[in-house]
Order: C-alpha cells, then sequence, then structure tokens
C-alpha cells in the first residue's frame, strides 16, 4: 500500500538502527507503546527474541533513559528527559538550525602518519559524528564549537599529537556560502530529502484517505517512515539557518514528518484507544 523509500546513495541497512536505537526513536515518534498490537510489532520487527527485547530495556533503564512500568499485561514504556538528550540529533533539526551562528569557524587539521591508520579512520568517524565537513584532505570544519568534544579527544585519545583546532572568522577569504557548499554535498542531501519528501507527501494523502487503517497498516508505515527519515538526515550537517543552502529541503521533510507522525498517533488511538 505505501510507496516504499528508495534512493540509489541510500542503503536502509547501512543506517539502520542500533539494537535500542529504534525503540527510544518508535517512542519518541508515537509516544507510548502500551498498546498491545503496536508492542507486538515492534517486538517482533526489531528483536530476535524476549530476551534480547529485555536486555535492551534494561540498559536504557540504567541509563535513565526508559521507564518501565507494568500495565495489565503489556509493559508502559515512555521517554525521559535523559532519553530526549540520547536521541540522534537529526531527530530534533529545529533545535540546530535555530542555533545563533556566531560567526567562528571551528577547523579540526590533522596529520595522522600511515602506521597510524587505524587512529586516522576512528578520528574520521568521530569528525562525521560531529557532523563536521570535510573542507580538504586533512582538514575538517563547522560553525558549532567542538571545544569541549576537542578537550575530550586530547585527555582520552592525546589527539594534540596529531592534531590541532583553530578558530577562523574567514576561510581562505572565501564567503561563508562557498565554504559550506565546499565542505558538505549538499547537491546529494537535496535530493535524498526531496525523494523523502514526495515519497512520504504521496503515503499522507493515502493515509488521510483510510478509514479504519488496521493496526499492522499504521505500525509499518510508521516503522519505514522512521527508516526513511533517518536516511534523509543521516548526512545532513544541520547548520545553523543562516548558513543553510537557498533550496535546502531538510525543513520541509521535517515538518511532513512531524505531520504524518501526528496522524499516525491519531489514527492509533481510533484502532486501540488505552
Amino acid at each position: 500500500m505505501w510507496e516504499p523509500f528508495h534512493h540509489a546513495d541510500i542503503s536502509l541497512p547501512v543506517v539502520r538502527r542500533r539494537i535500542g536505537l529504534e525503540l527510544l526513536e518508535m517512542l519518541d515518534v508515537l509516544g507510548d507503546v502500551a498498546i498491545h498490537g503496536a508492542w507486538a510489532f515492534l517486538h517482533n520487527r526489531t528483536y530476535p527474541n524476549r530476551k534480547a527485547l529485555d536486555q535492551a530495556i534494561g540498559r536504557l533503564s540504567k541509563q535513565g533513559l526508559v521507564v518501565k512500568r507494568r500495565g495489565l499485561d503489556t509493559p508502559w514504556l515512555e521517554l525521559t528527559a535523559g532519553a530526549e538528550e540520547s536521541m540522534e540529533a537529526y531527530f530534533h533539526p529545529d533545535k540546530w538550525w535555530n542555533t545563533k551562528w556566531n560567526g567562528i569557524w571551528y577547523l579540526l587539521v590533522y596529520d595522522v602518519p600511515e602506521a597510524d591508520r587505524p587512529y586516522r579512520n576512528v578520528l574520521r568517524k568521530f569528525l562525521r559524528r560531529q557532523r563536521m565537513g570535510c573542507f580538504q584532505k586533512s582538514v575538517w570544519i563547522t560553525p558549532h564549537d567542538i571545544r569541549p568534544q576537542y578537550a575530550d579527544l586530547e585527555e582520552a585519545a592525546a589527539v594534540e599529537v596529531f592534531a590541532c583546532l583553530f578558530e577562523a572568522r574567514t576561510v581562505l577569504g572565501m564567503p561563508a556560502e562557498k565554504v559550506v557548499w565546499e565542505s558538505w554535498d549538499f547537491d546529494q542531501l537535496y535530493d535524498i530529502q526531496k525523494r523523502f519528501c514526495d515519497v512520504y507527501a504521496g503515503n499522507l494523502e493515502i493515509l488521510d484517505g483510510l478509514v479504519s487503517p488496521s493496526l499492522d497498516t499504521l505500525m509499518r508505515l510508521a516503522a519505514e517512515e522512521v527508516d526513511a527519515f533517518r536516511s534523509a538526515f543521516v548526512l545532513d550537517p544541520l547548520l545553523p539557518s543562516q548558513l543553510l543552502p537557498c533550496d535546502y529541503k531538510g525543513k520541509e521533510a521535517f515538518a511532513l514528518h512531524q505531520k504524518l507522525t501526528n496522524q499516525i498517533r491519531s489514527k492509533l488511538m481510533e484502532v486501540n484507544p488505552k
């Protein structure tokens, strides 16, 4: 029934959740899942057995991320304040868009010898995790203040042996918009996010026209949309609004995500009111 999300540059299995992450994401999208059918769907889709599910819940509970209460026949899970902080940044991108840029770029420059290639590979993964852009081969850049993260790297991994962090108000005299285009692939990002908007605008129209959709139908749409939303934003640097290209599609994609998930919640409550 639902149009699948597909883009040549994105493989859903590659960006799919760590165990436990989908639980948080689905809770964030759907609110509590103290609905027997919805819980069963999530259980069967994500976890190979009940033990794996209980272990994931236990780990999250120990971190203060999920509160577990006992209902009549199913668990009741809800996000805590700590869980909000642990969510991937792209599930609340407006926080980043609304950040006021102070005009300072943070550039991390490194020179890691070939003999230390594993260190270099891990460092690159860390920089991507911080959504930094690769301005040049060994020069990474961000408008976000990453000094705390760099200090942690100094203490834990002696990064100062191979790297330096600089502040700059200009980069080779380039205007900010050119720095952005040089550092992040916004053409690719536009294509992926536009595909998300096209697919889920159509699926929202289908959903609006359904009368009494089944629980399985709604949960399948919710789960697929979460995967697609993650895919549409996994490459997004989440820059302050003043640095975003004029044709940036991320805000449209996020608004559509919110509208669609709100409609799914509404219909879920019609199917299985608490």
